[in-house]
């Protein structure tokens, strides 16, 4: 074969390649750009009382890793992260189980399912904040109403309650994108080998762990990885119903970066924190990316 064949031959077998080289450069320029400038300005002492902006090595670094808030912050966002992220797994599996055996209006609850995801974050954490209000909330109203409660409930401003209460609130929120996800999942479930093992004497259980839940293992990594991210950065719905407290209770990363940068303009602490949240969330990332890139590089896409 001739050397012009064999390039020919090279770029027939990964045409993908020159479709997607394009828009990759365009969003490493475009996301690489923001990342080492934030990078850059975490080595710098950046405030607006200082014109001079030295470079201060880590000491950034340093005094957030040092600062006696940030265990109880970094504990925070894995509460919050995890907790959640298992919540809505475990919700969002069992009610798109729930609808996939139904027989009659199964459209219509997929349709009803949807509805907490697709209104605005901000809209969400307004209308969550006033129903749980301890004064004239709705939620306070129905607990004490039917004699659940003898008083209000503090659920936003005792530090004990407000970030599992936050916790909750996103749960509802998340659900649907879970809903969603399996329900897509299950469109293909194996029904063959589901049917076998009924004959064979399994149960309903029985054939969810050993049938269904093996075939939807791939949706539930890809929408964990997703959800995970998501839950660690997400930013609008503490910050409109808490803004971090009571007493720091509901502070996660987000929200201290947030605060460093905007409100004691200290934006190289604040850079610095960015990074360390990047690199958690690289850390959560990059196995599940290159192992679909490799099972990409399998089936020949790439």
């Amino acid at each position: 074969m001739k050397y012009g064949q064999v390039e020919l031959a090279k770029k027939r077998q990964n045409p993908a390649m020159r479709y997607l080289l394009p828009a990759a450069i365009l969003m490493a320029v475009m996301l690489g750009f923001p990342i080492v400038y934030n990078l850059v300005l975490s080595f710098f002492e950046w405030t607006l009382k200082d014109p001079a902006h030295p470079f201060t090595g880590i000491e950034n670094y340093a005094g957030i890793l040092t600062n006696d808030k940030f265990p109880k912050i970094l504990l925070n966002t894995v509460l919050w992260t995890v907790c959640g992220v298992l919540l809505q797994m475990v919700i969002g599996i069992g009610l798109a189980m729930f609808v996939d055996g139904l027989t009659r209006g199964k459209k219509y609850m997929r349709v009803i399912m949807l509805i907490p995801w697709i209104i605005p974050g901000v809209v969400t954490a307004l209308m969550w904040k006033w129903m749980l209000q301890s004064d004239v909330g709705l939620i306070n109203y129905v607990l004490m109403y039917f004699g659940i409660t003898d008083s209000n409930t503090l659920f936003l401003s005792d530090p004990n309650m407000a970030l599992f209460t936050l916790i909750l609130v996103n749960t509802w929120k998340a659900v649907p994108f879970w809903f969603l996800m399996i329900t897509a999942g299950l469109q293909s479930k194996p029904e063959d080998q589901m049917e076998a093992a009924r004959l064979d004497g399994a149960s309903s259980f029985q054939v969810f762990r050993n049938v269904t839940l093996p075939h939807l293992s791939p949706v539930i990594a890809s929408t964990g990885v997703l959800t995970t991210i998501w839950t660690l950065n997400y930013f609008d719905l503490i910050w409109v119903m808490t803004k971090g407290g009571p007493m720091d209770a509901t502070t996660t990363l987000p929200i201290y970066i947030y605060r460093q940068a905007f409100e004691f303009n200290d934006f190289g602490a604040s850079a610095a924190c960015a990074v360390i949240s990047f690199a958690i969330v690289a850390a959560i990332s990059i196995p599940y990316m290159r192992k679909m890139f490799n099972n990409l590089k399998q089936e020949g896409v790439l």
